[in-house]
């Protein structure tokens, strides 16, 4: 069923993204991914989390040895008990490993187990930041359509449409005394000019860079030919020099015979 989501979303994307390029209509996404990964408060709750899931996985260990001891324990002593009690023993180990799946199942349950419940709530309380700085955003700048990263699966985008670090910015800015006392349409507009002109200086820069190396290659070559056309000359030169000296040697030989 997610993966039909999925496929479903990263077609709606991919047909919107193409009736939006034709129609020049504004689109951005965010990376949630590089948002959490990046932010210090969520590392810490989620380092904690990771040791209370530890925790439970102990426990489930723990209780697995006990089930596999009283198993042994039984088999080891079953000639020596009656039927009455080996009922009574496996009924016990019944029970025990009822509790471990109703144990693994509250923790880890793929739908309401507390790993996915807890992991789910340690994140929302940024991605109810993101929402919000994200509605800004759109606001602001006139964006048609905003995506999260995760949700659709994007084969290429230009860095243009990639609003993560703006966001990152404003998430962050209890944590930046020059930011602290700004209003969030004051801290987007910062974020956003330079986050964008910053890009469009970079790519000018490079337009520059490459049409410098271009020209550079372009002189290179130019004084490989002319070099190239001197030592012709050069070579022709001493070549005509030498077939003159030769033809007055020749000229000063004959008439020395003359003379004799």
């Amino acid at each position: 069923m997610i993966k039909l989501k999925h496929i479903l979303l990263s077609g709606l994307f991919l047909i919107t993204s193409f009736i939006f390029a034709q129609k020049g209509v504004k689109i951005g996404y965010v990376d949630m991914d590089f948002i959490l990964s990046n932010l210090e408060e969520y590392k810490v709750a989620n380092e904690q989390f990771a040791l209370q899931v530890n925790g439970w996985q102990l426990e489930i260990e723990k209780r697995q040895k006990q089930i596999q001891d009283e198993k042994d324990k039984l088999e080891a002593e079953k000639s020596l008990l009656t039927a009455e009690l080996i009922k009574d023993k496996q009924q016990e180990i019944d029970l025990l490993e009822h509790n471990l799946n109703a144990y693994k199942e509250q923790k880890f349950g793929a739908e309401k187990g507390e790993y996915v419940t807890q992991k789910f709530m340690l994140a929302k309380p940024i991605q109810d930041q993101v929402f919000n700085i994200v509605q800004e955003i759109g606001k602001l700048r006139k964006y048609d359509m905003i995506f999260e990263k995760s949700e659709v699966s994007m084969l290429y985008s230009n860095n243009q449409h990639n609003l993560t670090n703006v966001v990152l910015r404003i998430l962050r800015r209890k944590d930046n005394a020059e930011d602290r006392n700004k209003e969030i349409g004051e801290l987007l507009k910062e974020s956003y000019d330079f986050e964008f002109v910053d890009e469009r200086t970079k790519k000018r820069k490079e337009l520059e860079q490459e049409k410098e190396r271009k020209k550079a290659e372009y002189e290179k070559e130019k004084q490989k030919r002319i070099e190239e056309t001197q030592r012709k000359r050069a070579e022709e030169q001493a070549q005509k020099e030498k077939e003159k000296a030769e033809r007055q040697q020749k000229q000063q030989e004959a008439k020395q015979k003359k003379n004799k």
